[in-house]
């Protein structure tokens, strides 16, 4: 196991405290989440315990992020100035930086690590977005969970990021010698973010340096970091998991001694009396078998006997009502609403009825939108900032566009989709949103001119047909 504080004692201990710690919490949140849930069992019984694990806390945490970001934010981004009459000047130049925004995006799959991003920061209680750009290989988004980062805030803004440290294990060799493990720092100095990356061994020691005191050309930190929940100057963030653990853990065990209970329970018991041990000990128990029961000699004025003494379930109500209360505190830990087919009989499935049913995730996940919608703007900022700087893909001039960005999420009920396709048609409607923004929104064109092409040929065939019509009626020529 590689000790990460041989790397870091020197530069991090007096900050950090023991960062070991920390990431073993962490490693054991993630442990937790995977289904490696364990309790501790009696000693000293004549039988096996049963150790059921029903992961819940996976199933609520995936739930709520896919809620979140199940489908994709979409990046508007709007002229600051609005166009003259008749042109369209200032929306084509918004929608061409958006064209190149979508273009990273796309090439990043960011879609697929927001919706990951989401559950590591649900279970490690924040995540680090990372940029990174180098002019001849475009620029990557890179999302980091909770145990691959340590950042110093200033003392007087948590806000203001002014020093981050990324540990990277790149082998878990048993050799400390052969063991490799990256280090990059991020560092504001004298107004200039300033660039630190080399590989170590186990034993701390430098093994090759990547970049050593490098001006990236940033008046800025280009990492991002999201936290989970939290008060007002904390910088660490809250797990989930370590939330709603004690839940998870006292549903298991009630399952568990449920199936134990039922295994010893769910057979009847032979009780012989007055029999000879010979005969007791030729009994067999097989379909159709006879038993040759003969009473004890011993046995005076009495005749041998067996029965069975069938089992009454008597506690099946009142674990089922323990057990239930447990699982509802746990999803209502996360305002995950416990959808099951149960509990959705005889409710009507509107889209009215289904947003009542989903209304506290909907508050709670626009409580999650405060902070993560704050800082995909920042993200969008950065990236633009680094387009700029770094001339990528030859985008300088687009990416120097006036422009005002909106984020809009959606949730997974449809009432909300058409409510927003049919706000934004308003606006083309209106002309202050163009048809080219709305198809990329809303639609799957491979090529949006080429659709507007269309349109426009149509709509111009059209025309001409009715001129047509128009001047054989004013000629006469009715047949």
């Amino acid at each position: 196991m590689i000790d990460y504080n041989e790397l870091l004692k020197t530069e991090m201990t007096s900050l950090y405290g023991d960062l070991l710690e920390r990431i073993s919490t962490i490693n054991g949140w993630y442990t937790i989440y995977k289904g490696t849930q364990a309790w501790q069992l009696p000693e000293d019984l004549d039988y096996t315990p049963t150790r059921k694990v029903t992961n819940l806390i996976k199933k609520v945490i995936d739930f709520r992020a896919r809620y979140m970001f199940g489908k994709m934010p979409y990046f508007d981004l709007k002229p600051t100035v609005p166009d003259a009459k008749g042109s369209t000047a200032n929306q084509d130049k918004a929608a061409e930086k958006e064209g190149l925004l979508q273009q990273i995006f796309t090439e990043n799959r960011l879609h697929a690590k927001l919706l990951k991003g989401r559950k590591d920061c649900s279970i490690g209680g924040r995540v680090a977005i990372k940029l990174w750009a180098k002019k001849d290989e475009g620029l990557k988004i890179v999302i980091s969970p909770a145990q691959e980062f340590f950042p110093l805030f200033n003392l007087d803004d948590a806000d203001v990021l002014e020093k981050i440290i990324f540990v990277y294990q790149l082998n878990d060799e048993p050799s400390k010698v052969d063991q490799r493990i990256k280090k990059q720092t991020w560092e504001m100095i004298g107004g200039k973010c300033i660039l630190n990356e080399a590989n170590y061994n186990g034993y701390g020691n430098v093994v090759e340096i990547i970049d050593e005191e490098y001006d990236t050309g940033l008046a800025f930190i280009p990492i991002i970091i999201v936290l989970n929940g939290g008060l007002s100057g904390e910088t660490e963030g809250e797990s989930d998991v370590e939330a709603l653990w004690s839940n998870q853990d006292a549903y298991n065990r009630l399952t568990s001694d449920d199936i134990d209970a039922l295994k010893f329970q769910m057979f009847g018991q032979d009780v012989v009396t007055d029999a000879d041990e010979g005969s007791i000990q030729g009994i067999k128990i097989a379909p159709g078998a006879l038993i040759d029961l003969q009473t004890d000699p011993a046995a005076v004025n009495k005749q041998a006997a067996i029965q069975r003494l069938e089992s009454n379930f008597t506690y099946a109500a009142k674990f089922a009502d323990t057990v239930n209360r447990v699982k509802n505190d746990l999803y209502d830990t996360l305002e995950v609403p416990n959808v099951g087919l149960e509990q959705l009989q005889g409710l009507m499935q509107s889209g009215k009825s289904m947003r009542a049913l989903y209304w506290g995730l909907m508050s709670a996940c626009e409580e999650d939108w405060t902070e993560w919608g704050t800082a995909l703007e920042r993200m969008v900022d950065y990236i633009l900032q680094m387009v700029k700087a770094y001339n990528l893909y030859g985008s300088r001039a687009i990416a120097e566009y006036e422009t005002a960005l909106e984020i809009h999420h959606y949730y997974p009920i449809p009432e909300d989709e058409d409510e927003g396709k049919r706000l934004d048609m308003d606006e083309v409607t209106t002309q202050v949103r163009s048809k080219k923004s709305y198809m990329k929104k809303w639609g799957e064109y491979e090529d949006e001119e080429a659709e507007l092409d269309q349109i426009k040929a149509e709509k111009e065939l059209f025309q001409d047909n009715f001129t047509a019509a128009l001047i054989d009626n004013a000629a006469g020529n009715t047949e």
